[in-house]
């Protein structure tokens, strides 16, 4: 971030004194955590559900941190007076004081700003800007999945002078909080990637999905331009309340970026887009061609060719728990199981639905935040699993036996967990070498912890077999 004082700080965020410090001394950058704050930078006390940083105000300044923001009503350690060198701010609320300097910020820098929403694909699309821009251009891409009101000003403040974009992933569990953090990012260039059920208990309904994601078009700058997904009827409904420059990407006849051809790849899938150009992907699945060309549209609007999108493409790494290949020798797994809802399930399932293999494995637990039908979009999603020919449905958790009931209700063999911990223990005696196994399910779930398990029972069950033969 450009450096600024802290009266500069104090002014921008309605703040006041509490303590007296240098204030020609400007700050370099901005911390939320003790950990990892460095010397120079200014530590915001967030109050979370599990934590107060007020607690390490001390371990902050120790780390270096020559100022602070703090709540005016919270309890405050000894000795904070002499504590930071360029004093400290008092508010009434740190979280809106933290919007309100990223609000600041992003007023001050010419970096273009790219705001990407979506019921799926945020991440992975954010991912794939950035491995494109990056080539020619200088930026930066929130880390990990840094969407909310704390990731998104954090992403805005860590952008540096001379940068020319920042990509900030905008989420939402209820209603208004895109619209809020779309007029903080003001993006030059906003991408819807889906609209799909869910975080229904917040948005009520698909309708309630689309005006939420449509609502990022709310801070668009003047002559911004919308990137978002063709034939959606609900999110086209809600986009005509918008007075904004729109193209779509999709495989829809709407799509000014279509998607023309798809063939799944060993090491991934290769695309046909507009019925001329070839792209590989080193990702597997529809949904990834489709997160691909909406990548490629906002390269075009910062002047390159789609040839030139395309080709950096060919060498996008994967990302931690979507669709990770991991060859366990006996068996292959795909860890999915970063978040889950109908539709990414399904995408998933298609995934490993073209995957060759000896059988194909789905094991998937609850899927959160679905509210009042979430037991009927449960057993729905597991007919429509059913309908992909997959070989058996490994249901875990007390929502993911819907699952189970809908795909056995079409003639598919499953079986169902009520834990975690019970699927592992289980899962040794179901799993055969040759055997192909994505694991899917609500962030809550950690299904990843089935991994080491599930690479292990083949092995352990053909070294038991092969003793019995000796």
């Amino acid at each position: 971030m450009k450096p600024l004082t802290l009266e500069e700080i104090r002014r921008n965020i309605h703040g006041v004194r509490m303590t007296a410090g240098n204030e020609a001394v400007a700050v370099s950058g901005v911390s939320i955590d003790s950990r990892t704050a460095r010397p120079g930078e200014l530590f915001l006390a967030i109050v979370g559900e599990n934590f107060d940083g007020h607690y390490f105000l001390p371990a902050a300044a120790k780390a270096g941190c020559i100022g602070a923001v703090v709540c005016r009503g919270a309890l405050l350690p000894e000795g904070l007076d002499g504590m930071f060198g360029a004093g400290v701010i008092g508010v009434e609320d740190t979280r809106a004081a933290l919007g309100e300097l990223a609000g600041y910020c992003r007023r001050q820098f010419a970096a273009s700003v790219i705001g990407v929403t979506g019921s799926n694909g945020k991440t992975t699309v954010k991912r794939m800007i950035h491995h494109i821009l990056s080539r020619r251009l200088r930026g930066s891409a929130s880390p990990k999945s840094f969407n909310n009101e704390i990731g998104v000003p954090l992403t805005l403040l860590a952008a540096e002078p001379g940068d020319d974009y920042v990509i900030c992933e905008i989420g939402a569990n209820a209603s208004g909080e895109i619209a809020n953090l779309s007029r903080m990012a003001a993006p030059n260039v906003a991408v819807i990637t889906s609209v799909a059920e869910t975080h229904l208990e917040g948005l009520g309904s698909l309708e309630g999905v689309a005006m939420e994601k449509a609502a990022i078009l709310l801070g668009l700058d003047r002559g911004g331009l919308g990137v978002v997904c063709g034939g959606c009827e609900p999110l086209d409904r809600a986009l005509r309340g918008y007075d904004a420059r729109v193209i779509r990407f999709g495989d829809t006849d709407d799509a000014s970026l279509r998607l023309t051809a798809y063939e799944p790849a060993a090491d991934g899938c290769r695309f046909e887009m507009n019925g001329r150009l070839w792209a590989e992907l080193p990702l597997p699945g529809r949904h990834n061609a489709l997160n691909a060309l909406a990548a490629m549209a906002v390269a075009q609007r910062f002047g390159m060719a789609a040839e030139e999108a395309a080709a950096a493409l060919a060498d996008l790494p994967a990302g931690p728990m979507r669709l990770e290949r991991i060859e366990c020798g006996a068996v292959t797994v795909f860890n999915d199981a970063y978040n889950a809802n109908p539709a990414s399930l399904l995408a998933a399932a298609a995934v490993l639905a073209e995957t060759p293999a000896a059988r194909r494995v789905l094991v998937v637990g609850d899927m959160k935040e679905l509210g009042e039908r979430a037991e009927a979009l449960h057993e729905d999603t597991g007919r429509r699993v059913a309908a992909r020919g997959l070989d058996l449905l490994v249901a875990v958790g007390p929502l993911g036996r819907y699952i189970a009931r809908g795909a056995a209700a079409e003639g598919m063999e499953t079986v169902c967990f009520d834990t975690v911990e019970d699927a592992s223990a289980g899962l040794g005696g179901l799993l055969k070498p040759g055997d192909v196994v994505l694991l899917k399910g609500s962030r809550s779930m950690r299904m990843e912890r089935l991994v080491e398990p599930v690479c292990s029972a083949p092995a352990a069950a053909q070294n038991a077999g092969e003793g019995r033969k000796r």
